[in-house]
């Protein structure tokens, strides 16, 4: 198991696990039979892997998934139009926690409460409380954090990677999808 990417984040008895292979990412993400979320920060849009924008990376596997997607940040004006108008959302990161932890939220789309929320592009200690947050106050949501930090508030996250394992682990992900 990686260590966490901050060393103070202590994340309790329940800890998440780090997932190295491609293979198991991708079929985590494919999970038939759940409704699944991808929120996308702002941060993606500064990130870049050999000249691509790390957003760029997230969109081909939200369109993959044909799940919904919430912008936060300025991430919105960017992911319009690539994203489908019927499966973008924007709103704040703060927002869309509260709402995953509430049992009698009806989802973006009305059709229900999500069982999957994957996360990246995002500050590392902000989505580490997110995380933290949906860990400790809901039962239903599995989360997944697919930014290159290790997070053991999240039940799946990838080891700490340099940004050239990162760039091939993605790259690999959208292939098995």
């Amino acid at each position: 198991m990686a260590r966490p990417y901050q060393k103070a984040n202590i994340p309790g008895p329940e800890m998440g696990t780090s997932v190295s292979d491609p293979k198991v990412m991708a079929n985590l993400l494919k999970s038939p039979d759940k409704r699944k979320v991808f929120v996308i920060g702002a941060e993606s849009l500064t990130w870049e892997l050999d000249g691509k924008k790390v957003a760029d990376y997230f969109i081909e596997i939200a369109n993959k998934l044909d799940c919904d997607v919430v912008a936060t940040g300025h991430a919105y004006s960017y992911l319009k139009g690539k994203i489908n108008a019927d499966k973008l959302y924007d709103m704040s990161l703060i927002n869309i926690t509260g709402r995953l932890v509430d049992m009698d939220w009806t989802g973006l789309d009305g059709a229900g409460q999500y069982e999957m929320a994957f996360f990246g592009g995002h500050i590392v200690y902000y989505v580490s409380q997110t995380l933290s947050r949906i860990k400790n106050f809901s039962n239903w949501v599995k989360t997944i954090d697919l930014d290159k930090y290790s997070h053991p508030n999240a039940r799946f996250s990838l080891p700490n990677l340099s940004e050239a394992e990162w760039k091939t682990f993605l790259e690999k992900v959208i292939e098995l999808l």
